[in-house]
């Protein structure tokens, strides 16, 4: 026997963001069965029906998330600084617009109820690190001297914030550590290659035109970290430790093939979402030389026919308390949000889990909760024409279904 729950999200608000639909959720008499604090689904809605939005990465705060989102300027073809607070049950709470930056990058970490996050300054094309409190009040405006063209940031185990970047006058790649007060403590620079023209590309994935390319950084261990990024006539994997070369590169194909997005496991074992032109691929653990040069076309074992060519992709580690799994988030050619769970132990699908229906559907991001739920960030189409910003939260019990 089963009950039906109609839980009405939120009726139209008067201000500028509402939520407007009704889920319906088929639940088992037990009480184990998810409740609307364990899960949700909601859309963010605008009385504007001719804006669009780009969401970019999401953090849980101690009593809601953070969304971070680029939004339509009337002055710049660059994409705002849009924040949206929500609560613990995804109810829309408050919105902000930064109008003093542009061209916003994900990943958004909150360290001490502080959420940072990377834009850029529209006149000078600096990095600027930004510091909000839980209201989304700004408390920290930070220029990173010498760091233009923001394009990826991960957070290191020694909570410093690891940023990449392109320098247009050098022609290179930069990779940065920055302290959460702004502070720079070290950084190197390579070489994209002389006579390389990639600044057109560099600025066409900042302002959205085309195919977003899959910049990325990270930390492998101590001291020794990579970036997703052009470098010697490539879009590249890049090992380095900051020294003058890098440590190892897995070459790309131009930017016609190569890696979208990459997850340390243990050792040189990563797990890996790879693309060879409008073909992509997942390896749920793979090993790579970071002291060598190797090339991501040797790592391409076929096509998943599933899903859509050009797919953005994250990667992250999740676990029920007796498995570890490690989790890819893609699109499907379905237009559908797909979570594909990797048992770390065997390296096999232990269960596929789609996310949409009905209208299209778009991936911006990923996260694990500290209630042991996942938290799934993208666009639909309501109507089939006005993207929104949608937000999924799969509780542990639906998840230990999805990997029965």
């Amino acid at each position: 026997m089963s009950k039906v729950f109609q839980y009405p999200i939120l009726k139209k608000m008067k201000t500028r963001i509402y939520q407007a639909l009704t889920i319906v959720l088929l639940v088992g008499c037990s009480e184990d069965g998810p409740t609307l604090s364990e899960s949700f689904f909601k859309i963010y809605d605008d009385s504007n029906i001719d804006l669009s939005y780009h969401p970019i990465d999401v953090v849980e705060t101690v009593d809601g998330f953070i969304i971070l989102s680029g939004t339509e300027l009337t002055n710049t073809d660059f994409q705002g600084v849009q924040l949206i607070k929500v609560d613990e049950e995804g109810n829309f709470l408050v919105e902000t617009t930064l109008d003093s930056y542009v061209a916003p990058v994900g990943n958004v970490y909150m360290l001490d109820s502080i959420t940072y996050f990377f834009s850029m300054n529209p006149t000078t094309l600096q990095a600027v690190l930004i510091g909000v409190n839980p209201q989304l009040e700004v408390t920290l405006e930070t220029t990173i001297g010498g760091a233009n063209y923001p394009l990826a940031t991960s957070l290191t185990s020694s909570n410093e914030l690891l940023l990449l970047s392109y320098d247009p006058l050098n022609f290179t790649s930069e990779i940065s550590l920055i302290g959460l007060d702004g502070s720079l403590s070290s950084s190197a620079s390579y070489s994209i290659g002389a006579g390389s023209d990639v600044e057109e590309k560099v600025i066409n994935h900042l302002l959205q035109v085309g195919q977003p390319l899959p910049f990325f950084c990270g930390e492998q261990s101590a001291g020794n970290y990579y970036f997703n990024g052009f470098f010697n006539f490539s879009f590249s994997l890049v090992f380095t430790d900051f020294s003058a070369n890098p440590s190892g590169v897995v070459q790309g194909q131009s930017t016609n093939a190569g890696i979208r997005a990459a997850l340390p496991l243990s050792g040189n074992d990563f797990a890996i979402a790879g693309y060879q032109f409008d073909e992509n691929f997942q390896l749920s653990s793979s090993s790579l030389d970071p002291t060598g040069i190797s090339s991501s076309v040797d790592l391409f074992p076929g096509d998943m026919a599933e899903l859509k060519p050009y797919t953005p992709s994250k990667i992250i580690s999740y676990t029920t308390g007796s498995e570890d799994y490690t989790v890819f988030a893609a699109e499907t050619k379905a237009r559908q949000i797909v979570l594909y769970f990797y048992n770390a132990a065997t390296g096999e699908v232990a269960g596929i889990k789609e996310i949409g229906f009905l209208n299209p559907y778009t991936f911006a991001s990923i996260k694990a909760t500290k209630d042991n739920t996942l938290i799934i960030l993208g666009t639909t189409f309501a109507a089939g024409r006005f993207e929104r910003i949608v937000l999924t939260k799969l509780s542990g019990s639906e998840i230990g279904d999805i990997l029965k």
